[in-house]
């Protein structure tokens, strides 16, 4: 059994400490039986790192999306363009997270949490400065330069995952950045001066399939620190991997031409 008190031993144990920002990933199931659920979850993160830290989520809308792009699971061809005339544009306040997990989706509800504009790519954000973290996240910086991502690597953030895997690990989209990448054309519902409109807009391909095998070098280096926690296993990696993680993508990109 996993307990408030428990998982806050588990934290302060690992090295968090009051004023840490936190970019956290978690799998709930993984955990094992969590007396209080999401919330326990939550409110123990919230005790360690105190309000002069900062946790952030992310709380992606992948439905939110062109639906020529959905494979899990697809829709027939001819509801394609009713999709688009017809889905609810992205709101703060309402749009629920899609594939994210109970932690995020409550998180995203909970009093003093700030959720940025971006209609795909969401985060949301408690403590120190939450609000100006999560600004002007508009629908072309998605997760590179400008981005509440970055703004995060800048306050020299940590990653933590509970038991979530390590290609959800969202601030490395920020290595697909600046290098020589292909981009794609994505399309989303958002609200224009109170009007929905389908908007078309062209972006890094951002991919995250690589993330697992990439992970599983970084979290060797010696400034990771793991943890388990019942069937979760957990990891507190720096921000800064994000430079690694960069130099294995052009590798990756290198080797496959």
């Amino acid at each position: 059994m996993v307990t408030k008190s428990s998982l806050i031993s588990h934290l302060k144990e690992i090295g968090i400490n009051p004023g840490e920002s936190l970019f956290v990933h978690t799998s709930l199931s993984k955990l094992g039986w969590v007396c209080g659920g999401a919330q326990t979850v939550i409110e123990a993160l919230q005790e360690v790192v105190g309000p002069s830290g900062l946790i952030m989520m992310a709380t992606q809308t992948g439905d939110n999306s062109d639906p020529a792009e959905w494979e899990a699971p697809p829709v027939p061809v001819e509801w394609w363009q009713t999709i688009r005339a017809e889905m609810p544009p992205y709101e703060v306040d309402k749009t629920a997270t899609r594939g994210m997990g109970r932690v995020p989706e409550l998180f995203r509800n909970y009093p003093n949490v700030h959720r940025s504009a971006h209609p795909m790519w969401s985060v949301a954000a408690w403590g120190e400065g939450a609000k100006e973290i999560v600004s002007n996240h508009t629908i072309d910086v998605g997760f590179g330069p400008g981005s509440p991502i970055e703004r995060m690597i800048e306050r020299d953030a940590h990653i933590l995952h509970l038991g979530s895997p390590l290609d959800a690990t969202t601030l490395w989209h920020y290595a697909e950045y600046g290098i020589d990448g292909p981009t794609k054309t994505f399309g989303c519902a958002v609200l224009e001066q109170g009007e929905r409109e389908w908007r078309s807009f062209d972006h890094v391909d951002v991919n995250s399939d690589p993330f697992g095998a990439i992970g599983e070098n970084i979290v060797k280096q010696k400034d990771v620190r793991t943890f388990i926690i019942n069937e979760a296993t957990c990891y507190l990696i720096p921000a800064s991997t994000w430079e690694p993680v960069q130099h294995a993508l052009i590798a990756l990109r290198s080797w496959l031409r």
